[in-house]
């Protein structure tokens, strides 16, 4: 169960059918732009907000399998359960420019997925839960507004008639593309979507925008934000799960916790096979430990529930072979202790001597992996071999 650790670094491409090209259909959210908003302060952050910034993630568009050109991913990408959290490094916004808007009006939570070619073409989805209806209008308008720019200019896309659009257009240099960047902010209901997408036209960036824009207000279609007062009792671990994943060391990150099959497929590492191989197996749910610790590791253990041995012992084969053949960086080790248990390292990116050692193990129903980034020696197995033994008796408790 290869899950990507999002906050550390890429670890591969995605690969999907395009569905269809072609000019999408003109769509419409149904959200009239208000003249007022009344917002809500958001409930005080805790594992329910963490819960539902999980919850989001299952209904943000999953953008390689709409634009399969862009076959790396990217950051920003994952949970954002703070405004804060959106500007600045690791961020989607420049300073300044977006944390007093989302604040106004009542921000819960989000989650972005982001995606890359190797030249200039990009896609970064967010979709950020606000106050209601009225606050996610109004906050589109006003960051329409604090995001007019460093030459971006305001815009349309015909298809999107809801849509805030910035424009900016850059001419290469000897080296370089010409390239078209949008910004694009669009409310859906409570939710207030952004797109930022590079291409390398005009006629492009519209068309793929407009195409991601119109998967995302389909699945939002069929998302339900928690009422704001019943979010700090939403339960953060509905499969119980929690129990069959050990501690990982350091501070844990918000990627942890609970993930149903959809949530789970936004931090895959190759969400259209894992899909196939989860639903053709009894998948009931996972749970996820991801910390970053002070001597500069990173650290990441998963868990999954399968209906039965055989299924899960279909599930453990099926995973090794994605490891094993779709990607042509891995190097197998040996875990003395456990011989056969399929362990890989492979290098952070390209060339890089900064590692990823995975281990995979699997007791009865459950389905684990333990990763470790940071290391440069690929003998230095000490601290995977350690976690990998906890894990296992974990999941055998």
């Amino acid at each position: 169960m290869p899950v990507a650790l999002l906050c550390l670094g890429v670890l591969t491409a995605c690969s999907a059918q395009i569905p269809g090209q072609g000019r999408p259909a003109p769509f419409s959210t149904g959200t009239p732009t208000p003249t007022t908003a009344t917002p809500t302060p958001p409930p005080r952050f805790g594992p329910g907000t963490v819960t539902e910034s999980h919850r989001i993630a299952g209904a943000v568009v999953l953008v390689g399998q709409l634009l399969p050109h862009l076959v790396e991913t990217c950051t920003p990408s994952g949970p954002f359960v703070n405004p804060e959290e959106t500007e600045g490094a690791g961020g989607l916004f420049i300073a300044g420019t977006a944390v007093p808007t989302l604040t106004q009006y009542g921000f819960v939570a989000g989650w972005a997925s982001c995606q890359t070619a190797p030249d200039v073409r990009a896609s970064t989805v967010f979709v950020a839960e606000m106050s209601d209806p009225d606050s996610a209008a109004a906050a589109a308008d006003a960051l329409a507004g604090s995001l007019a720019v460093e030459g971006y200019e305001a815009g349309e896309l015909p298809d999107a008639p809801d849509a805030r659009v910035l424009s900016l257009e850059r001419t290469a240099d000897q080296d370089g593309e010409d390239s078209v960047s949008l910004q694009i902010l669009v409310p859906m209901e409570r939710m207030l979507v952004y797109v930022f997408h590079a291409d390398v036209d005009a006629e492009q960036a519209a068309q793929n925008a407009t195409l991601v824009l119109a998967e995302q207000a389909e699945l939002l279609a069929d998302f339900t934000p928690t009422p704001q007062p019943r979010v700090p009792a939403l339960n953060p671990d509905p499969f119980n799960l929690a129990r069959r994943v050990i501690d990982t060391p350091g501070e844990e990150t918000n990627y942890t916790g609970s993930y149903d099959l959809d949530s789970y497929l936004r931090v895959a590492l190759a969400p259209d096979t894992e899909q196939q191989i989860l639903m053709a197996n009894g998948f009931v749910g996972t749970y996820l430990n991801q910390s970053n610790d002070v001597d500069g590791l990173g650290y990441q253990a998963v868990v999954y529930e399968f209906g039965s041995l055989p299924e899960a012992d279909a599930a453990y084969q099926a995973f090794r072979g994605i490891e094993e053949t779709e990607f042509d960086n891995r190097t197998t080790f040996v875990v003395p202790e456990l011989p056969t248990t399929p362990c890989y390292y492979f290098p952070a990116a390209e060339g890089s001597d900064v590692l990823y050692q995975r281990c995979y193990v699997r007791v009865r129903t459950y389905l684990g992996s333990v990763d470790v980034y940071g290391v440069t020696d690929p003998l230095d197995t000490g601290q995977i071999r350690m976690l990998l033994r906890s894990q296992r008796t974990a999941m055998d408790n």
